[in-house]
């Protein structure tokens, strides 16, 4: 087993700490407070190839591996998961989802503007009764001659109302259950289309928004895969996305750490720096062991996930562990950093907003918790 990154991994890490440093931070403020998405950070990324890093090479994208994919994640994430889930997370999830099950001509219209940054895609999935459990998905697509007609509600939807595509998760025989979902490209112009932004705790350089579906009638070619395999392709995306909000998460962790460093060895109390003091070196000690450890799961899925390998335990204990480390470290560093941490003069109170969000998207802590069990035991804690 090598722990060492390859020299295109150092390089690409380095040039995304650069994007983050150069690109990110200095907008971040001005963002923030105004509820600012900035689609030029959008296009800056489409232009470096990272977008798509993942994705094929014949479609726009570059074509890594997850590991050096997550490496890239993880610098984005240290300047800002909102900035990072607006400009790349629907490269990863719908751009994941097409370039899997996508026909052809589907995979030559959406990825190339999506990998170039010209065109957001969202996938909407979530309903008022369909959160973790997709299986009870209610919004219907019926086939109408050469037309689909989508009705429904999806809630939370991430770019949900900036996306020029929606990709809809859509029941097309409820008797059928699962095996009569579909996936359907929906253009925002479609008549019946509708969608209401969202104000979150956290992400507001970022847009998520509650969509609605009235009578819209997509062409029948619409369809993204096959129908019964609605779910499972949706999935495929998901777990691209899991990957990509852990590293994310390890990126706002190590962001805290290193602001706690440069604040406490700044900032004297009683005459001595804050970071000579006993209980302040344990606080920060105990972060860097558990960022370090937290990593090497993250990559360690990641390198599984490139090689096409089984993977669910081990994604799924990056995404607990680095989410939920995520939320620590950020209130640590605030309570480190006192009142000054929770203002934006320092690079903390943004992250402790953001933390929470990435423990529910892409599953919560307990649903990858009982994945986790169901795949050590064999035995579905849900249904048993």
């Amino acid at each position: 087993m090598n722990f060492e990154l390859s020299e295109e991994q150092v390089m690409f890490r380095n040039m995304a700490r650069k994007f983050a440093e150069k690109e990110m931070m200095p907008i971040l403020k001005d963002c923030e407070r105004q509820r600012k998405i900035d689609f030029d950070l959008i296009k800056k990324l489409g232009a470096l190839g990272l977008i798509g890093i993942h994705l094929p090479q014949e479609y726009g994208g570059l074509g890594m591996d997850y590991t050096t994919a997550a490496i890239v994640w993880e610098q984005l994430g240290w300047a800002s998961w909102a900035q990072g889930q607006m400009s790349v997370g629907h490269g990863v999830l719908a751009g994941t989802i097409i370039s899997n099950v996508g026909s052809e001509d589907q995979k030559r219209k959406y990825l190339p503007p999506l990998c170039s940054g010209d065109k957001i895609i969202a996938v909407a999935a979530v309903e008022p009764n369909a959160g973790s459990d997709a299986s009870a998905i209610e919004a219907t697509a019926v086939l109408d001659k050469n037309e689909w007609v989508i009705n429904g509600t999806k809630l939370f939807i991430s770019h949900g109302s900036v996306a020029d595509t929606t990709l809809v998760l859509a029941q097309t025989d409820k008797a059928k259950g699962t095996r009569g979902m579909g996936l359907f490209a929906v253009d925002k112009s479609t008549l019946g289309f509708s969608a209401v932004k969202v104000e979150m705790v956290g992400d507001w350089t970022g847009d998520v928004a509650n969509i609605r579906f009235a009578d819209c009638r997509v062409p029948k070619e619409n369809l993204i895969g096959q129908i019964g395999r609605g779910l499972q392709n949706a999935l495929t995306g998901i777990d691209s996305a899991r990957l990509f909000l852990s590293a994310m998460a390890v990126g706002m962790s190590q962001s805290c750490l290193d602001a706690c460093i440069n604040y406490t060895k700044e900032r004297r109390q009683f005459g001595r720096p804050l970071a000579s003091f006993q209980l302040v070196q344990e606080s920060m000690a105990e972060m860097f062991v558990q960022v370090q450890a937290t990593r090497w799961q993250v990559y360690y899925a990641a390198e599984l996930k490139s090689k096409g390998g089984p993977h669910g335990k081990e994604l799924s204990a990056a995404k607990w562990l680095s989410t939920e480390l995520a939320v620590k470290a950020s209130a640590e560093a605030i309570r480190l950093h006192g009142a000054y941490g929770c203002t934006d003069d320092y690079p903390i109170e943004h992250h402790y907003r953001d933390a929470i969000l990435g423990t529910i998207l892409g599953g919560t802590t307990e649903m990858h918790k009982l994945t986790i069990g169901r795949e050590l035991t064999e035995i579905n804690a849900i249904f048993g």
